[in-house]
């Protein structure tokens, strides 16, 4: 029996509520201070951009009013190509994307105000919904023995300039290091419309801007079935993968199928080797997580309007994060970033 009076022991002691390692662990928000108001006068403050945003930004709008009941909001969340047009034609205050930012709306921008747009992250994007900045997964068919992948090789596969340094073109399994029956097997790839929101972006990261895609990629867009609904192309994706055992794919990370498997991914070739998680994705560990951006006319000569950097300073807080966390799809930033883009605003 005294073998068991130590356990007992740890089992009272956490058992015990004022205990700290037996408390739930703190979340990361808990680390991003907590809003100071600080005083503002009245009036307007207008956005426009991306659909998906509506209910964070009521939320964030309804949050910072308790607040500054003086203050109110116009709201024109249509499409995140609204956002640069608005702002330079001084008809937003904030201009909010739900995607990657395009070289064409920085230069349309750019003419008209003779600057950049200036761009801050607001929280990062969804795991699994592939309208809310969806993290982006690699797969492969289940039976696949490929067990990770770096930037370089996957630059190589899916593009044909190999930009990040791979000498040549990767096109057979072999090339990543699989043998036997694999190592003469070619690769097929697929991923969505190369002129969505994803691909854009895994161009941008990985392929270093390059445009000039595998010419055997296979891509997918969304299809309406008769009775509605929507075969989202991020799902189509794996499943057409999953009838592929030479296959790998770009997708969102949160899509699932019983034939395929996600591998982990670094960005240079010493590792770390993350997989996508939404763990991973919120604390900006995995390399595809991806950023929600809100852009304002702030630069020489277009000082930020106080209210609108006030409410920029209310959504980098705790309370601002904490309600991204209640949305349930988008995630929050890390107190890092919270961190550094709060940093931005006094430039």
């Amino acid at each position: 029996m005294n073998k068991l009076l130590p356990k007992l022991a740890v089992a009272l002691i956490c058992l015990a509520p004022a205990v700290p390692t037996c408390a739930q662990q703190a979340s990361p928000i808990d680390a991003i201070p907590a809003y100071q108001p600080q005083p503002i006068p009245a009036g307007v403050i207008r956005s426009w951009g991306h659909v998906f945003l509506k209910k964070v930004m009521l939320s964030w709008e309804a949050g910072f009013q308790k607040y500054h009941p003086d203050v109110t909001f116009s709201d024109n969340l249509v499409s995140s190509a609204a956002a640069t047009g608005a702002l330079f034609t001084n008809t937003a205050d904030l201009g909010i994307l739900g995607r990657e930012i395009r070289p064409m709306e920085v230069a349309g921008y750019n003419r008209v105000m003779k600057q950049k747009p200036f761009p801050l992250e607001v929280m990062t994007g969804s795991y699994a919904n592939a309208d809310k900045s969806v993290a982006l997964g690699i797969f492969v068919a289940k039976d696949n023995p490929l067990i990770r992948i770096t930037f370089a090789q996957l630059d190589a596969i899916f593009g044909a300039e190999h930009l990040r340094g791979e000498k040549s073109n990767i096109r057979t399994w072999g090339q990543l290091g699989l043998t036997g029956p694999w190592a003469d097997r070619t690769i097929n790839v697929y991923t969505g419309e190369l002129d969505a929101a994803p691909a854009f972006y895994f161009s941008q990261q990985v392929m270093r801007g390059s445009m000039l895609w595998n010419e055997h990629l296979q891509h997918f867009d969304d299809i309406n079935r008769p009775d509605g609904t929507v075969y989202e192309a991020q799902q189509h994706i794996v499943d057409a993968l999953s009838q592929d055992p030479a296959g790998i794919a770009v997708s969102g990370a949160g899509c699932r199928n019983p034939g395929v498997k996600l591998i982990p991914v670094a960005i240079n070739d010493d590792g770390p080797f993350i997989g996508a998680t939404p763990e991973t994705v919120e604390a900006r560990t995995y390399p595809f997580a991806r950023s929600v951006w809100i852009y304002t006319n702030q630069g020489s000569g277009h000082p930020l309007d106080p209210r609108t950097r006030e409410f920029l300073r209310f959504i980098f807080s705790r309370e601002g994060q904490e309600l991204v966390r209640q949305e349930g799809e988008y995630l929050p930033l890390t107190p890092e970033l919270a961190a550094a883009q709060l940093k931005k605003l006094e430039q």
